[in-house]
């Protein structure tokens, strides 16, 4: 079989598979198994999967993730979000708009201690989406402020995504965080200034707060902060550690684990039936993880001894794009993918394919591990698969049907495309902190 029917059946097996219903991992594990016994003879390259595997199991770097995914569930349940978003409506509420500016930045806070964007989705919906609601804020703008702000987890340190590219692509984590928090900020407020215009333009979306909240005095105002002390602490907790030099992103999630338990026990949420629902969902988000890193792992080892890697770096290069025209080609392949794939088995296909050729033109893969979150922020957004989405419907009214959270989702989609061409073209822009 030539490695163009190989790529074509790949894909076409792959979106068959997951269409029908079937895990990711089996899907990867599957088509790679199948290519292996159309192609060779012996089981030789199916025995060295094993070894690809075992060795990935064996990365520190993956032990970070099933800290934060542990951080995220405490918490959820702790009642730090609470107070959080409190705090932020407090201090926004007195605008227009006030409620879901205020959710964004509780948003940007929150994604700053968990790194997963359904743990933020879920644990803020919750708390904000009934106030919203119950203040009489237009539906549509509700649920996309949410929706939208949950995936900020995506770019601001510390990312789930951005430990996993590391890992893949021998790039500092450490690196990765700090790159991604200007591209972060600039999509947040981004969402600011929409909520904001859209409120100005449509003041019915967003009725004015009650009087006692916009005639708040400053020594009310600042008393309020008080709250904002646990996920500050949290905060600093995991990244100033990191960008102080006082721990590896491994150590400082386990930091943050430790944190969130201090929290939890001083807000007097801490409890053994908590704790171990934590540790029971820590288990199995951990484990469906790692079945997937495993699945890509197989995939990409059949794929590469078929020469496929090679065939298809050689026909990118080939093609003569240069390197914008290569940029927007590997931008809408991402694209189209993330309306199927999750982030997770996006990366373990495409960046061993197209790292090389970014490198061949010497762009730095720091700022493509920046553009690749990018993406993953659009395809959170983008049906049909849209993880956010589905995220916002586990904790909605029966009344609000997942039309209505795609359409609600549509201006932020657009102004996460705006930021998408500005990391394209502004290269500079996430790597500025590092200088």
């Amino acid at each position: 079989m030539s490695i163009e029917l190989i790529s074509v059946v790949l894909v076409a097996a792959l979106i068959v598979m997951l269409v029908m219903g079937q895990p990711l991992s089996w899907s990867l594990g599957a088509v790679a198994m199948i290519i292996c016994l159309v192609q060779f003879p012996t089981l030789g390259p199916i025995s060295s999967f094993v070894n690809r595997i075992f060795d990935m199991a064996q990365s520190s770097t993956l032990m970070a993730v099933p800290l934060f995914v542990m951080m995220a569930s405490i918490l959820q349940r702790s009642g730090v979000a609470e107070s959080l978003f409190k705090a932020a409506y407090i201090w926004a509420g007195g605008l227009r708009g006030g409620l879901a500016i205020g959710t964004i930045f509780a948003n940007i806070i929150m994604a700053a201690m968990v790194g997963v964007v359904g743990a933020e989705i879920i644990t803020l919906g919750m708390v904000a989406l009934p106030q919203m609601l119950k203040n009489r804020y237009d539906k549509t703008l509700s649920l996309g402020t949410l929706t939208a702000g949950g995936g900020l987890a995506t770019l601001i340190p510390p990312s789930v995504v951005f430990i996993v590219y590391g890992m893949t692509a021998s790039v500092s984590v450490a690196q990765l965080f700090t790159a991604g928090i200007l591209p972060g900020l600039v999509l947040a407020f981004g969402y600011i200034g929409f909520i904001i215009f859209h409120c100005k333009r449509h003041p019915e979306a967003a009725p004015l707060p009650p009087e006692e909240l916009r005639n708040m005095s400053w020594k009310a105002k600042l008393a309020v902060l008080k709250t904002l002390v646990l996920p500050l602490m949290i905060t600093f907790g995991v990244l100033g550690s990191i960008y102080l030099g006082w721990a590896t992103p491994n150590e400082a999630a386990g930091v943050g684990v430790v944190l969130v338990m201090i929290s939890a026990a001083i807000m007097r949420t801490l409890t053994m039936k908590m704790f171990w629902e934590a540790c029971l969902e820590t288990v199995k988000v951990s484990c469906m993880l790692s079945w997937i890193f495993f699945g890509a792992q197989t995939v990409i080892g059949a794929y590469t001894l078929t020469g496929g890697t090679q065939f298809v770096r050689d026909t990118i290069i080939g093609m003569n794009l240069g390197v914008w025209g290569t940029l927007v080609l590997i931008n809408l392949i991402w694209i189209f993918l993330g309306c199927f794939l999750d982030w997770m088995g996006i990366l373990f296909l495409t960046i061993p394919i197209f790292l090389p050729v970014i490198q061949s033109f010497n762009l730095n893969p720091v700022w493509f591990g920046v553009l690749y979150c990018m993406n993953m922020q659009v395809s959170y957004l983008t049906p049909p698969f849209a993880p956010s989405s589905f995220y916002m419907k586990s904790i909605t009214p029966p009344e609000i049907t997942m039309m209505d959270i795609y359409k609600a989702t549509m201006p932020f989609l657009l102004i996460t495309l705006s930021v998408l061409v500005l990391v394209t073209v502004w290269h500079q822009l996430p790597l500025y902190l590092l200088k």
